[in-house]
């Protein structure tokens, strides 16, 4: 094809969308999206919880869950949407101490309150060393891919 100079429409609508309509989409979409995590949340716990169903009867869906909001925080972090490098070592802190003090909660009432046969105090130390651990290593994971997102997006102005 030879390229005439003339610009040719899209034949999708979503693509000739103004600037306005195509913002409106977006945050419909986004919405939607958290509404639809947030159901699945709410089954994944009503399941658990209320009917008492094992993990192996909805663990695919716990997975998918998981995976899905690390990846989504970790693209907000790499583009930029969340402004990190604005935070102050502090609130990273802060930050931190509030996932692991939800963690450790929701540990506790899972194996003392829900499933009634609880911990012993070594079993729920050995937890909570997990919890920590793996907090950690997320923040720690988060705040590079900050941190290089950072870079590429100076890279791109430049």
């Amino acid at each position: 094809m030879i390229y005439s100079g003339m610009k040719t429409k899209n034949k999708k609508p979503f693509l000739n969308m103004d600037e306005r309509n195509r913002q409106i989409a977006y945050k419909v979409i986004s919405i939607m999206y958290f509404l639809t995590l947030f159901a699945m949340q709410g089954i994944v716990i009503y399941r658990q919880f209320a009917l008492g169903q094992d993990l192996g009867d909805f663990e695919d869906i716990a997975i998918i869950m998981t995976v899905n909001s690390l990846f989504l925080i970790s693209a907000l972090l790499y583009f930029g949407a969340i402004p990190i490098r604005k935070l102050k070592a502090k609130s990273i802190i802060f930050i931190y101490l509030v996932f692991v003090i939800l963690g450790s909660l929701f540990t506790y009432f899972k194996y003392n309150v829900f499933q009634g046969a609880g911990l012993t105090h070594e079993q729920l130390f050995n937890k909570l060393i997990i919890i920590f651990t793996i907090i950690g290593l997320l923040m720690g994971f988060w705040i590079l891919l900050s941190f290089m997102g950072k870079r590429r997006i100076d890279k791109e102005l430049q």
